[in-house]
């Protein structure tokens, strides 16, 4: 594969928090070097407009030359916020055709993490937790679930998605980043500021001991937002001030923020690491967009905020 190829060169290019780094790249660990190297299986909502789901984490993957494959829950003309709804969700022997098919082509040893959002059917989740299982069976994979399923006091589907992420699909994953509602309802414990959201992490952690980090995030108190990471043996929190032109935020922020951790992770950074950097570079594009009175996250805020870290 490197045969006449200068290695060093090449990785710096596709690995851009290692542009600056004067070293032999290929003395680093073969674990974190494969990681690097390898595809993120994003599994989530795709939109024509405006920008969620599979269409921001493409955004992020682009911006910060990383590889990603999508398999869309749903594909829609645009997000909710717009008013309409025209599309809908994947067929389910189509979807799991999609699924199985990365086992039939050998496809998983190129994929070194998983990473889901929004589920339009209960059966979705079934199936991707099969794709999952069939996954690690032959491959290392590091998972990461962002519940996608509510925000604001609400569920945006029937609550048996809800019901079957919390059964099926946190018992697999190494990281997950519901808001606040979403660990409210994923706890059992009423999240009313930083204290009760770490009690929720870490009861969520009790109950999937193979989980590394919750990460928990919108959790809006007087003219703060925090962001807050919980491990077994770590805690770390984010503050940010409120937006304000978006009160309630943007459509897609918490797509925004998963799918910039799933690329620092894919990169080689520890989860502290990952989180300061993604809980910032969040907050530092929504100010951004906010200012500038926008109502969707885009790939120009995306690339003029990473340039200016």
């Amino acid at each position: 594969m490197w045969s006449g190829v200068n290695k060093t060169a090449v990785l710096k290019r596709r690995i851009p928090f290692l542009e600056n780094l004067n070293t032999n790249l290929i003395a680093y660990p073969s674990s974190i070097m494969l990681s690097i190297m390898k595809t993120i299986l994003s599994i989530q909502s795709q939109v024509s407009f405006g920008a969620v789901g599979n269409t921001l984490a493409t955004m992020v993957a682009g911006v910060m030359n990383s590889d990603i494959a999508t398999i869309n829950t749903i594909s829609l003309i645009a997000h909710p916020g717009y008013g309409i709804r025209a599309g809908g969700a994947i067929n389910d022997d189509d979807m799991a055709a999609m699924l199985d098919a990365i086992s039939a082509l050998d496809l998983w040893d190129h994929i070194g993490m998983v990473t889901t959002g929004y589920m339009a059917k209960a059966e979705q989740v079934r199936l991707t937790r099969d794709a999952i299982d069939a996954g690690k069976a032959i491959t290392p994979l590091s998972v990461l679930i962002d519940p996608a399923f509510g925000d604001h006091g609400r569920h945006y589907n029937d609550t048996s998605i809800a019901h079957a992420i919390r059964d099926q699909l946190l018992p697999v994953a190494d990281i997950i980043t519901p808001n606040r509602f979403e660990a409210s309802f994923l706890s059992d414990i009423d999240i009313t500021d930083a204290a009760s959201a770490t009690t929720a992490g870490q009861a969520l952690l009790a109950d999937n001991p193979q989980m590394s980090a919750v990460i928990i995030t919108g959790i809006v108190q007087d003219k703060s937002c925090t962001d807050i990471l919980i491990q077994p043996d770590h805690i770390r929190q984010h503050h940010a001030p409120r937006l304000a032109h978006n009160a309630n935020g943007f459509a897609g922020g918490g797509d925004l923020f998963a799918s910039l951790l799933s690329t620092y992770h894919m990169q080689g950074h520890d989860m502290d690491v990952a989180f300061a950097k993604t809980a910032d570079q969040t907050a530092r594009i929504l100010s951004y967009l906010d200012k500038q009175k926008k109502r969707d996250v885009t790939r120009q805020a995306i690339a003029a905020c990473l340039k200016t870290i």
